[in-house]
């Protein structure tokens, strides 16, 4: 159902602990958005009045808000407080952005999610491009998975009727939805799926708008990566652990799209990673095997090198199609070229994540320093 076109109230929720490098850039950002918002009305979350990035939020004229409850350290319980707090003024706001301290928005991107709000959705989410994808080949490959949800993830969704996967930050809901919920009720490791799989659920409608536009950091080092990756996983399967049961209930007959496709989720990509992480550790195996016989039989080892190419041949045409078809993609042409070789064996290393992810004891969130206060051009 459209709303009728009036002047809405908007509210902008940032989670900041320690982002004094990066804050001030989003925060200009929202400050020169083509439609305007009340910087009184972005919410800066921090921890200590001592964290420098309260003295650059309040020159912004920006909201801060100090946490109470430290012991609770993810992005979920921060935006619970904020919510809560607003919600205890009597304050209400017909929807509430969410966005990362690192992240930069598009000068247009508040006017295009506008748009979306006036068609009825309550929860929408933008195009997430890369603020330092020609860094290195680590941030480019990063931003390429992205690359993958957008394009072949949220813009094949909404064709098909489906509800949005939420990934990050740059998205907001509607205003009466989160203030029926009483706070952010999205605590998990990866609070964000949680949230998808919730609205999937209980049939709240989204929608993706490419047009509105943000761009995020992304880690420059391998081992950055790999905790970030390993958290996602365990969040992911965590989350389906306590919401699958739920849609299962329902009666097959009465599940929705989305319903009928969270049964089945991200199974046939694992399914596919598994099978070329598997071709490509017995072609690994049918090396070594020879080297340690010393054995001549070249027939065997052109078999493993076929089994090897063929992996790295097929991740090759998936990097290739993502290269082409997301013509947004903040990577430079040399960087690109680099991600057509690299991003195969960065893909496979989700293999490694996962295996984490499930031997791993405990997966415990933990704060990635942001750096990027300027975007590569």
């Amino acid at each position: 159902m459209k709303r009728s076109n009036v002047q809405e109230k908007f509210a902008i929720l940032i989670p900041a602990r320690d982002e004094s490098k990066v804050i001030e850039k989003l925060l200009e950002s929202i400050e020169q958005q083509t439609r305007k918002i009340e910087m009184s009305d972005v919410y800066v979350v921090i921890e200590t009045k001592e964290d420098p990035t309260y003295k650059i939020a309040k020159k912004h004229g920006a909201t801060v808000f100090i946490r109470r409850h430290l012991e609770l350290q993810r992005k979920g319980y921060a935006l619970d407080e904020i919510v809560k707090e607003i919600l205890k003024q009597g304050k209400h706001y017909d929807a509430y952005f969410i966005f990362d301290a690192d992240n930069v928005i598009d000068s247009h991107f508040l006017e295009e999610m506008t748009k979306s709000y006036h068609e009825g959705y309550d929860i929408v989410i933008g195009y997430r491009n890369c603020k330092n994808g020609s860094d290195n080949i680590i941030s480019a490959a990063s931003c390429l998975s992205f690359s993958f949800l957008n394009l072949l993830g949220n813009k094949r969704r909404i064709k098909e009727g489906k509800s949005v996967l939420i990934s990050g930050t740059g998205f907001f809901i509607r205003g009466d939805v989160l203030e029926s919920w009483k706070g952010f009720p999205f605590h998990s490791l990866t609070e964000d799926y949680e949230l998808s799989i919730y609205l999937c659920l209980h049939q709240l409608s989204s929608f993706y708008n490419e047009k509105a536009i943000f761009y995020d950091e992304h880690p420059t080092n391998y081992h950055t990566t790999v905790l970030q990756r390993t958290r996602w996983i365990r969040g992911f399967f965590d989350s389906r652990k306590e919401y699958l049961p739920k849609i299962k209930a329902i009666p097959k007959e009465k599940r929705t799209k989305s319903q009928k496709a969270a049964c089945v989720g991200i199974i046939p990509y694992v399914i596919l990673l598994s099978l070329a992480g598997i071709l490509l550790l017995l072609s690994i195996s049918f090396f070594l095997y020879h080297v340690i016989q010393e054995s001549s039989v070249l027939s065997d080892l052109a078999l493993a090198a076929t089994v090897l190419l063929f992996v790295y041949l097929t991740l090759q045409i998936l990097t290739s199609i993502l290269l082409i078809v997301d013509k947004k993609l903040k990577l430079s042409w040399r960087m690109k070229m680099k991600c057509f070789f690299f991003n195969p064996i960065f893909l496979l290393s989700y293999l490694f994540c996962l295996l984490r992810a499930f031997t791993l004891k405990e997966i415990t969130w933990q704060k990635i320093d942001h750096s990027q206060n300027e975007m590569n051009r």
